[in-house]
């Protein structure tokens, strides 16, 4: 058993052996390397012209804005179809409407989102190209969800009977514009 004493005693010369350790070598090291000197850099020869152009004239730009603010609503709608702004928008079917037009299936129309999310995700997870179409209706939104889009009115009217026989279903032909 080491007694107290000898414990301080090699506890000390563990300190002293260890600043040694650091110290020694910076004595005996002499002047070191020397530092290299590096001249410095010349600066570049780039000729910067200033750009003295008039700034564009944003009249145009801000009365294509005005007249696209002018058919929203303040809650991002469309006025003429009351479809939120940038979505598809999703209009009674018309058998003698344009033939450029796409067609899809609305399966349902929801208030909660929640709801329409369950649909799309069951829809989707079956195969479906489902999709959803918010829309102001009586001032209320409603999130519409529709399968689509597709090119022809025949194809849509047997989607729409095959969603009605294998969800049961009141599903709706109409018109889709992107």
């Amino acid at each position: 058993m080491l007694t107290d004493q000898t414990r301080y005693r090699l506890t000390g010369l563990v300190f002293l052996l260890a600043v040694a350790a650091i110290f020694l070598p910076m004595l005996f090291d002499g002047d070191g390397v020397e530092p290299m000197q590096l001249d410095p850099l010349p600066p570049p020869d780039i000729e910067v012209e200033r750009d003295v152009a008039p700034p564009p004239d944003m009249t145009p730009v801000v009365a294509a804005r005005d007249a696209l603010q002018s058919t929203v609503d303040e809650d991002g709608y469309a006025t003429a179809t009351g479809t939120r702004f940038g979505e598809a928008v999703l209009l009674e079917d018309d058998a003698d409407a344009d033939a450029d037009l796409k067609w899809a299936v609305q399966v349902a129309s929801f208030t909660q989102e929640e709801n329409a999310d369950r649909l799309i995700e069951r829809l989707q997870g079956d195969g479906y190209a489902a999709f959803v179409s918010n829309v102001k209706q009586n001032g209320e939104p409603a999130t519409r969800v529709a399968v689509g889009p597709l090119i022809e009115r025949e194809a849509a009217v047997r989607l729409k009977g095959e969603l009605d026989r294998r969800y049961d279903f009141e599903a709706v032909v109409v018109r889709f514009s992107p």
